[in-house]
């Protein structure tokens, strides 16, 4: 079920509008260069913390979602806590995919 979502973070990727790890993303935070932000759901809740009170901070959306190796194993690197979308027409996309995954 959520596998859809998964390679659509791939492509997104692909297409050079994710950024992921924890420089990456710390720094696309900084830059303001976001429109999106995904954390791991297994997650330590330190983590989830951090980057959910920065997203707030910066009035950035967020989702909650998946695992950290086969978010990883999407984005063809090794395990990922976060995931950050720079396009808005990927972040839209992935978000509602997310969101109706859920409902």
């Amino acid at each position: 079920m959520d596998e859809p979502i998964y390679r659509m973070l791939g492509l997104c990727m692909k297409a050079g509008k994710l950024l992921s790890g924890n420089e990456q993303v710390s720094e696309g935070l900084k830059k303001r260069q976001a429109v999106l932000l995904i954390v791991t759901e297994d997650s330590s809740p330190r983590t989830k913390d951090e980057y959910i009170k920065a997203a707030e901070r910066l009035h950035l959306p967020y989702r909650l979602f998946g695992e950290k190796e086969r978010l990883g194993q999407a984005l063809g690197k090794g395990v990922r806590t976060a995931a950050l979308i720079t396009d808005q027409g990927f972040g839209r996309a992935i978000a509602e995919k997310i969101d109706r995954r859920k409902s």
